[in-house]
């Protein structure tokens, strides 16, 4: 489907409140055309001929005629701004809901910058064309054709010279237009890449000032506002030139009707009253029509902005729920991984041909170099991805076979790096459960070691933590992230390298914390630490993509394998 038959489907939803516009602005372009009209006779009747009674007809109608275009363009502007503001929140809500549906590999591909700017400035280009657009192209349009039947009314044969010109002055138009939405869509793109530099530089702003690299991020920040830049007057040059490429064209025609009806009036065969009403009706055309020069520039950014948007609700997720999806039941015998092969790129393989399994209530490591696999095999656990070949199969359920909620109800995360919203602890920590009560958030957070750390902020489980947690320090946010882990009660623990960042006291509270949480649970465990790494019924040793080694701490470290050389290495 179209970009515009698109935009017009979310238009259709309003069409009461836009029809409702439509007969405001036709009464606006019907008022319009009668205004012109009353040139006529207040030349030949009042002026002229001194008609005194006309001129008190004159003086009632032209107030009359100009409250009740005040009140219909009220009202037209009115519900075109309501059915635009509707539209960009619908599309918006719709892009928002969307982002939520997609895989994480989306958003292992797309910057987050370029993915917001689509969301804010894109859709306000939209909605401010919504505002504009349809509202300037029915009622000037309207306005057009009626004006053009007052001209015809007036003196058909000068109004048919008008109209000549009128596919003349398309073909600038169409031409422009070309070019504007080439411009338009290079300079969206380019917005999207500012907002991807400053989502990029402000989130590392501490690595910049630690570095003292001001000065290189603000000269990148200028190449990218420069490149932006040159798109845009690109576009303003284009603009520029349509507007004064259609005066010229208009001029033409209303100089060639200008002489031959100039001639008629000196001769006596015209009306000076028909005259000066025939050209004060043309002249009211240039205006509508300048707005529909100066609208295409709106239009071509409406449009280019459209695809961009249009274009990310075309995306579809690459973990799909199947329709005959069942309710995983609850976990109780074994997670088995097996022949799992699989590749972020098609072409190479992340993971190859890895089987095992982890019974229920036990705690399994996986150890191994910087790159061996083992967060994708517990993204593969999550079905955040699905395998190229094999299969993860929980109680010998296929996990591509169940609904992605009850697979996530089952199971919780605590990541290295510890994602935290900017809101309150206790929202933070409530996440993890959706309808958490007051002491089941305090609960948790004693079990993880928190709440006495909580009760010294400012406004306790109140208080705000920042963006991305950045009150609180690493220990402590590593903390609030197990409290919401704990709060789920969950049956499958997923632990990525959870104490790798942090210093020995806050470790401490951390592992200890932990280790409640992993009490009576199933655990796979990613870890570079020896203390946690020990504690595992079983370890597995992953080396490119593939299983090495299995065992126990001791039996592993008693060969002369891969797992001894980490760990003399310091790697675990």
């Amino acid at each position: 489907m179209k970009t515009n038959q698109r935009l017009f489907e979310y238009l259709k939803i309003y069409s009461k409140r836009f029809i409702l516009a439509i007969i405001c602005m036709m009464g606006v372009s019907a008022l319009n055309g009668l205004s012109r009209l009353l040139i006529k006779p207040l030349i030949d009747k009042v002026f002229i001929a001194k008609d005194g009674k006309m001129l008190y007809w004159i003086i009632i109608a032209v107030p009359a005629i100009y409250l009740l275009l005040g009140l219909l363009n009220y009202a037209k502007n009115y519900l075109m701004s309501y059915i635009g503001q509707r539209i960009s929140i619908k599309l918006r809500i719709d892009a928002y809901e969307h982002l939520q549906k997609l895989s994480i590999g989306f958003y292992s591909k797309n910057a987050t910058g370029q993915i917001v700017s689509r969301l804010t400035n894109d859709i306000s280009a939209i909605q401010t064309a919504l505002n504009k657009v349809p509202a300037t192209c029915v009622c000037d349009g309207l306005t057009v054709i009626v004006l053009i039947g007052v001209l015809f009314y007036l003196r058909w044969d000068y109004a048919l010279i008008g109209l000549v010109f009128f596919p003349l002055a398309s073909i600038p138009i169409i031409k422009f237009s070309q070019r504007l939405r080439s411009f338009s869509r290079h300079g969206q793109k380019q917005m999207a890449y500012i907002y991807d530099n400053l989502q990029d530089s402000l989130s590392g702003i501490r690595i910049t000032k630690a570095f003292s690299r001001e000065d290189t991020e603000i000269e990148r920040f200028k190449v990218t506002n420069k490149k932006f830049y040159d798109v845009m007057m690109r576009f303003v040059k284009t603009d520029a030139v349509s507007s004064p490429v259609m005066e010229f064209i208009g001029a033409i025609a209303i100089t060639a009707v200008l002489f031959f009806s100039g001639r008629e009036v000196i001769l006596g065969i015209w009306t000076a009253g028909s005259f000066f009403a025939f050209f004060g009706t043309a002249f009211s055309i240039y205006q509508p029509l300048r707005n529909f020069a100066q609208l295409n520039p709106m239009i071509q950014q409406g449009l280019s902005a459209s695809e961009r948007v249009f274009a990310l609700l075309d995306e579809k997720p690459t973990v799909i729920e199947k329709p005959s999806a069942s309710k995983l039941p609850l976990f109780e015998k074994e997670i088995k991984f097996e022949n799992v092969s699989f590749g972020y790129d098609p072409q190479y393989k992340v993971i190859g041909n890895v089987s095992f399994g982890i019974k229920s209530g036990e705690i399994v490591a996986l150890v191994g170099p910087s790159g061996s696999g083992k967060t994708t095999l517990a993204h593969l656990l999550l079905r955040f991805y699905d395998t190229s070949e094999g299969a993860v199969y929980i109680d010998g359920n296929d996990i591509r076979n169940v609904t992605l909620k009850s697979l996530h109800d089952q199971m919780s995360v605590v990541l290295q790096e510890t994602i935290l919203f900017n809101e309150t602890v206790k929202y933070n920590i409530a996440y993890g459960k959706q309808d958490a009560s007051e002491q089941d958030i305090i609960n948790a957070a004693i079990a993880a070691n928190a709440h006495e750390f909580i009760m010294k902020t400012s406004r306790g489980y109140d208080t705000v933590v920042g963006e991305r947690g950045v009150l609180l320090s690493g220990g402590e946010k590593q903390r609030i992230a197990i409290a919401r882990a704990v709060i789920r009660n969950p049956r499958i623990l997923i632990l990525d390298e959870a104490t790798s960042a942090l210093d020995a006291e806050s470790e401490k509270l951390v592992q200890e914390a932990l280790e409640k949480l992993m009490e009576n649970r199933t655990v796979l465990l990613i870890a570079h630490r020896l203390a946690t790494v020990k504690k595992s019924d079983r370890i597995i040793v992953l080396d490119k993509g593939k299983i090495v080694d299995i065992g126990t701490h001791e039996e592993l470290f008693s060969k002369e394998g891969l797992y001894k050389r980490l760990h003399q290495l310091q790697l675990i």
